[in-house]
């Protein structure tokens, strides 16, 4: 958070892949936006084991898994930091001490449509430990002949799951809640769907976030909200039909660090911790400004430009229409898809939505998305990305933070340092939001 500088000026350290950029400023004009500075310890492994045997909802692992049972374990993908590397050496641990073998055990990087880990991200996400020990597999959301259909949600979701989920004995789904602008929140019933869902499941989830009438977004549909919003109640419903087992979702701090984990029946455990992160993650503010400036937090939340939108979506809810929003995202892989750039056609937002409604994709939605910014707001965008390709985008890109500033005009803002784990919430909007994750 901000220290004091010399001048009568703050700095401020926000994240910038995996280092940071320090930035002085004068707090007369900008106020901080961050969660509430309570700064929780570390969790220590005694502690997660504390937490895994006292589950919310769900009777503990030792009543669930049999000696003879296959278990499969699934794990997010290198684009989201979970800290899934403790937590998949402490359920190793766990199921050994019940009696199950190695063999019995598998893991599944449930990353959707995301690219595939490489070797090294495996190490990183599971561990040097597990990834030594038990087989892990990569999750192909493409590949029809490894998803079996387990049933159809009542808006038309055909649940169609990696295989592997299915043919086991027992499914436990790893995963660290955050803010989410299409699902509401990340973790919990996500590992399963859209993590280890086919393409067109995914798809057809996501479909339900867009308005194909007004061309829009599709009412309740925001970060921090699950009742009332479609994506959810979708993903809630896919993940009842199919059964996990077991949820394990932890919370991380800005350096990484597990300060809470939630652990039981997939929905209970999920809601709790939910509501937990909506109450200290969220900042009431009484007015929108001029200005925002806004890091997404660092590697990996700014890996690229598909994950880096969800900064976006954050900020402009504070900002005034016309207003200048700064976004900070090394954006080191680059879009996040090889055909991202395509949907940004001609005709802007509107072509978009269009393109959408003929052939509706969820990084179409995206790309919609960062171009209704763009010619709602003054977006600069300060990134590795070839300023062209950020102009084909409709955003301003600088080349630093300072070129960034000096271009925007005088006028009051805010600094948000950690853009996807911070929610902004306009006075008169928090009453309608109470409740919204229980």
């Amino acid at each position: 958070m901000p220290s004091d500088s010399r001048g009568g000026l703050a700095r401020l350290a926000l994240g910038y892949g995996p280092g940071r950029i320090e930035l002085d400023y004068d707090p007369a004009r900008f106020a901080v936006l961050a969660p509430a500075a309570s700064d929780p310890p570390e969790l220590s492994d005694a502690a997660l084991a504390a937490r895994l045997d006292a589950p919310l909802g769900s009777a503990p692992l030792g009543a669930l898994v049999g000696t003879r049972d296959r278990v499969c374990i699934v794990v997010p993908d290198a684009t989201r930091a979970s800290a899934s590397d403790r937590v998949a050496g402490l359920l190793l641990d766990c199921l050994a001490a019940l009696g199950l073998r190695d063999a019995q055990v598998e893991f599944v990087v449930g990353g959707g449509t995301h690219r595939a880990p490489t070797p090294e991200e495996i190490v990183r996400i599971v561990g040097s430990k597990a990834a030594r020990r038990v087989a892990v597999h990569r999750h192909d959301a493409t590949d029809a002949s490894s998803h079996a259909r387990v049933a159809t949600t009542s808006r038309g979701t055909p649940v169609e799951i990696n295989r592997r989920l299915v043919e086991a004995d027992r499914v436990l789904l790893v995963g660290a809640i955050g803010f989410h602008y299409f699902a509401g929140f990340s973790g919990g019933r996500k590992g399963l769907l859209p993590g280890c869902g086919s393409d067109r499941a995914i798809q057809t989830n996501h479909l339900l976030a867009f308005d194909r009438t007004t061309l829009s977004r599709a009412p309740g549909v925001e970060s921090g909200r699950l009742d009332g919003n479609p994506v959810n109640e979708d993903l809630e419903e896919a993940a009842r039909l199919f059964g996990p087992t077991f949820l394990v979702n932890t919370v991380l701090d800005p350096a990484q660090r597990i300060v809470a984990l939630y652990a039981g029946d997939w929905r209970t455990a999920h809601r709790r911790g939910c509501a937990d992160y909506l109450e200290t993650h969220s900042v009431s503010v009484a007015e929108r400004r001029p200005v925002v400036v806004v890091s997404c937090g660092g590697a990996p939340r700014d890996i690229n430009m598909i994950q880096s939108h969800k900064a976006l979506e954050h900020a402009r809810l504070v900002l005034e229409d016309g207003g200048d929003l700064v976004l900070l995202a090394q954006c080191a892989e680059g879009l996040g898809r090889p055909d991202f750039l395509d949907w940004f056609v001609p005709g802007g937002a509107r072509a978009i939505a269009r393109k959408l409604v003929e052939d509706y994709k969820v990084y179409g939605q995206t790309a919609w998305g960062i171009r209704w910014k763009s010619e709602r707001y003054r977006v600069r965008l300060v990134s590795s990305l070839d300023p062209e390709v950020v102009r084909r985008m409709g955003m301003i890109p600088h080349a630093s933070l300072g070129e960034a500033l000096a271009a925007v005009p005088k006028g009051r803002g805010y600094l948000i340092p950690y853009g996807l784990g911070t929610l902004p919430i306009l006075a008169e909007q928090r009453t309608r939001r109470a409740g919204g994750a229980g």
